[in-house]
């Protein structure tokens, strides 16, 4: 499939976008914390059917909102897993906006806790704990690097980004660059595959908090163009994180027409006033 690459006119129009809707979340916050909780709850459900489609996300939707039968597991012990896997998701992107307010650098120990405040109550044995042998990625031809190299390789490329992360304040200026570093978080996680299990949901959202720090909406990388995101993956390495900051290009401007619309409400209804 082929790759999504904005032009530069639809490059123009995503910062403007994104400029806007940042000067009404600042203007209205109550709208703002509104639309980061639709965000967030979206991310959660369709971070979880990229992983695995055998439960879809309309029940998704019914487990995140707790509605439905009280008891999972007289549904199915997998779609109870679901349910607990989907909630400490939600649990652990709420973490991450504390630490964004509090411009807090990518760490090892950080990439730990988000995952183990994703899978502690599903999986309490392998929680925040680093793989101890070689793995597969499904649907990639990738090889992940030894279980041994994982801390250090961590540790490097997590200092190269928090000094790129933390050098700037002007939002606007470097916006593209933010989706670029954002990028490189994302295909970090994915390239080393540090957990035996759950590397997908714990890089899209390591991806985000990069965009947290400055103040960004989040980006929700819809079911919808999974197969263009693992594209722009293959086509990375840890040298060039270029296909996939293309992608997360097309993502975001996606992601800020979906609440374009309900800023626009908030903003007409309160010019009449």
């Amino acid at each position: 499939m082929a790759l999504v690459i904005l032009t530069q006119s639809e490059k123009k129009h995503l910062l403007e976008i994104f400029i806007q809707l940042k000067r009404l979340g600042e203007q209205f916050p109550l709208a703002r914390e509104e639309a980061m909780t639709a965000l967030r709850c979206l991310k959660a459900i369709h971070s979880n059917v990229i992983e695995d489609k055998r439960v879809d996300r309309i029940f998704l939707q019914v487990l995140l909102h707790n509605a439905g039968i009280a008891d999972k597991l007289q549904v199915s012990a997998e779609y109870e897993k679901a349910s607990i896997e989907l909630k400490g998701q939600e649990t652990m992107l709420k973490w991450l906006e504390s630490l964004a307010l509090q411009r807090t650098k990518l760490s090892i120990s950080m990439l730990l806790q988000m995952h183990r405040t994703t899978f502690e109550d599903s999986w309490p044995e392998g929680a925040g704990q680093f793989r101890q042998s070689e793995v597969k990625i499904r649907l990639m031809s990738h090889m992940p690097p030894h279980f041994s190299q994982i801390s250090q390789l961590l540790h490097q490329q997590f200092t190269t980004i928090n000094e790129r992360l933390f050098s700037y304040q002007s939002v606007s200026d470097y916006f593209f660059e933010t989706l670029e570093i954002s990028a490189q978080a994302h295909y970090l996680v994915a390239n080393v595959h540090p957990f035996d299990d759950g590397n997908g949901r714990i890089a899209r959202a390591l991806g985000d908090y990069v965009m947290l720090v400055h103040g960004f909406y989040y980006d929700v990388i819809m079911t919808d163009y999974k197969d263009n995101y693992l594209d722009s993956l293959e086509e990375c390495s840890l040298l060039d994180t270029k296909p996939l900051s293309n992608f997360l290009e097309y993502s975001y401007q996606e992601t800020l027409k979906r609440i374009s619309g309900f800023f626009r409400m908030v903003a007409q209804e309160n010019t009449r006033e």
